[in-house]
C-alpha cells in the first residue's frame, strides 16, 4: 500500500515552568483535568506502568468504542525536557493506517516555556483513496491545535 508522510511543528509560549507542562502531559490518565473531549479523543486509560515512564503503554482515543481507540507507547521520557509518544491508528472508512509520532520539547524562556510539539504522520492507504488524505491530515491538525491551546490555557490559569 502506498505510504506518504506529513509533519507539522506547533509552538506556544506558555507562562508556566517546563516541569509543570511536562507533568501535565506525562500524567496521561488525568488529561480530563485540562483537555475536554472531542470527536477524536475522550480519554486515556490502561496506562502501564504508571506513573508514566519510558516504555509505558496506553489506551487512547475513545477506549470504550471499538474502532475509535488505539494503543500507544511512550518512546521518549526526559523529565522537564522532552516527551515522545507513538501510536498507530486505523482509519477504517478509508482503509488507511496512520503511524503517529509526537515529540514535545520544553525550553525555559525567561518566566515562561517555549512549548513545541512535532507531529509526524506516516499514512498508508490505497491509491484510490489518496485524494482523501487531506481529511486525515485536517483532523490531526485540528486536534493538535486544540490540545496545544487547552494545555496553554490550563497551565496559565
Amino acid at each position: 500500500m502506498p505510504t506518504s508522510q506529513w509533519h507539522k511543528f506547533y509552538t506556544a509560549d506558555v507562562a508556566a515552568p517546563p516541569g509543570v507542562l511536562f507533568e501535565l502531559l506525562a500524567d496521561m490518565p488525568s488529561y480530563g483535568r485540562w483537555l475536554p473531549g472531542s470527536q477524536q479523543f475522550a480519554r486515556t486509560t490502561d496506562v502501564e506502568p504508571y506513573p508514566v515512564r519510558l516504555g509505558s503503554r496506553y489506551h487512547d482515543g475513545k477506549p470504550d468504542e471499538p474502532g475509535k481507540d488505539w494503543w500507544g507507547t511512550v518512546t521518549g521520557f526526559q523529565p522537564s525536557g522532552s516527551l515522545d509518544f507513538h501510536h498507530t491508528i486505523a482509519v477504517t472508512q478509508l482503509r488507511a493506517t496512520v503511524d503517529v509520532h509526537i515529540h514535545y520539547s520544553f525550553e525555559p524562556e525567561n518566566a515562561s516555556t517555549q512549548l513545541s510539539r512535532w507531529l509526524v504522520l506516516d499514512i498508508a492507504m490505497p491509491a484510490i483513496f489518496r485524494p482523501l488524505r487531506r481529511l486525515i491530515i485536517n483532523g490531526f491538525d485540528k486536534e493538535n491545535l486544540r490540545t496545544m491551546a487547552a494545555l496553554k490555557k490550563y497551565a496559565e490559569a
